[in-house]
This record gives structure tokens, C-alpha cells and sequence, in this order.
């Protein structure tokens, strides 16, 4: 079985479209990245339903605090 899948997201700053590959088994939890095109950061919250495997992303662009 495929524990992984592709989720397209916006960069909530210029709306570049991201795709990411995310293993379906994470448990909940923050990832930090820059966004390919503007370069500015973004806080994306992961939460998985442990029973349908479904992946649920958030994000947040406030920079203030990351780095």
C-alpha cells in the first residue's frame, strides 16, 4: 500500500503553487519551509486522521518569531 500523497498548496504570500509529498503514516505536527518562488516562510500544520489517513494542511505566513 502507498503511504504517501501529493498535496498542491498556495504560498499564502505571492500564491506560487507548491506540491508536496506527505507520508500518510506522520503523526500531527509543524513543518517550516521557504516557498520556491518569494523565498519568505511558511509554518505549515499537518494533521492526519489516524483512520482514514486523510491529511489535512494549514498554513500560517506569519514570519515574526520562526527564524
Amino acid at each position: 500500500m502507498n503511504n504517501y500523497t501529493n498535496q498542491n498548496i498556495q504560498c499564502p504570500n505571492c500564491h506560487h503553487s507548491i506540491d508536496m509529498v506527505i507520508d500518510q503514516k506522520q503523526s500531527n505536527k509543524k513543518i517550516y519551509d521557504d516557498c520556491p518562488s518569494c523565498h519568505r516562510a511558511i509554518e505549515f500544520s499537518m494533521e492526519v486522521n489516524p483512520n482514514t489517513r486523510k491529511v489535512h494542511l494549514s498554513f500560517n505566513n506569519d514570519e515574526d518569531g520562526l527564524f
